[in-house]
């Protein structure tokens, strides 16, 4: 394993796991439990769904009170103001005194003009990669790391192999490791350990041939339980979620 790689991995570990502990929070997504290695087909499907063959997708952004109009700036209205008019003397008047109340008499304002644009900003609609990032599922694996072990076992090899295929076949696409552990010791000891374990995943993929840009390590503790029951074994796992 290359120092520069493993340097790398700890130093995204140890900033995510942080972040944890100041109060980040993840995402709902549905989650796949494995407890042995996956087909290459069904984690295609779990984590990168656009590449299943006949599915295709319109996305349609549009506020609620854009209305139906494309474009982000609606076009401006104009609303003419009346001019009052003053009112006519009811006797009528000579025609030498209208001849000179006529000359003498301002001339009428011209029509007040009302204009008001309508500009509202529409968000840019997202990319394909971030919408089919939101769409994937999260792939989990039961791996059996021994007691207040980072080690990762020979028997999650096969599982993590899938992990490989998948991101040499899809190079584009980035994954977030993440550690997660049942309710049975402190938060913060649960946090460092899961970190520990995202960290020896992260360094086999890498030993594998996956660029270490492509993985973000996570040590979650026991902060995001799959069961109702924190304790439960299940819910010690290595968890793959796709961020772009």
């Amino acid at each position: 394993m290359c120092l520069v790689h493993r340097l790398r991995l700890a130093r995204i570990a140890v900033i995510a796991s942080g972040a944890m502990l100041l109060g980040g929070t993840g995402f709902a997504q549905t989650v796949q439990v494995f407890d042995d290695a996956p087909s290459i087909e069904q984690l295609r499907n779990i984590m990168i769904p656009e590449s299943q063959p006949g599915l295709g997708r319109t996305i349609v952004i549009q506020r609620p009170d854009m209305g139906p109009a494309q474009t982000s700036v609606q076009r401006a209205s104009t609303e003419v103001l009346p001019v009052p008019l003053k009112p006519v003397a009811s006797a009528p008047a000579p025609a030498a005194a209208i001849v000179k109340a006529a000359a003498s008499a301002p001339l009428p304002a011209a029509p007040v003009v009302k204009t008001a644009a309508a500009v509202s900003v529409a968000p840019p609609p997202p990319t394909a990669k971030t919408d089919a990032a939101a769409e994937a599922g999260a792939v989990a694996f039961h791996v059996n790391f021994a007691f207040d072990s980072a080690a990762m076992p020979d028997q999650a090899r096969p599982m993590m192999d899938m992990i490989v295929q998948l991101m040499k076949e899809a190079p584009e696409i980035k994954v977030r490791v993440e550690g997660h552990t049942d309710a049975a010791g402190s938060a913060r000891y649960n946090v460092s350990l899961s970190e520990r374990r995202a960290l020896s995943v992260g360094e086999y993929l890498a030993s594998q041939g996956i660029d270490p840009s492509r993985l973000i390590l996570v040590g979650k503790g026991m902060a995001e339980p799959l069961t109702r029951d924190p304790y439960d074994a299940s819910n010690r796992r290595v968890q793959f979620v796709r961020v772009s």
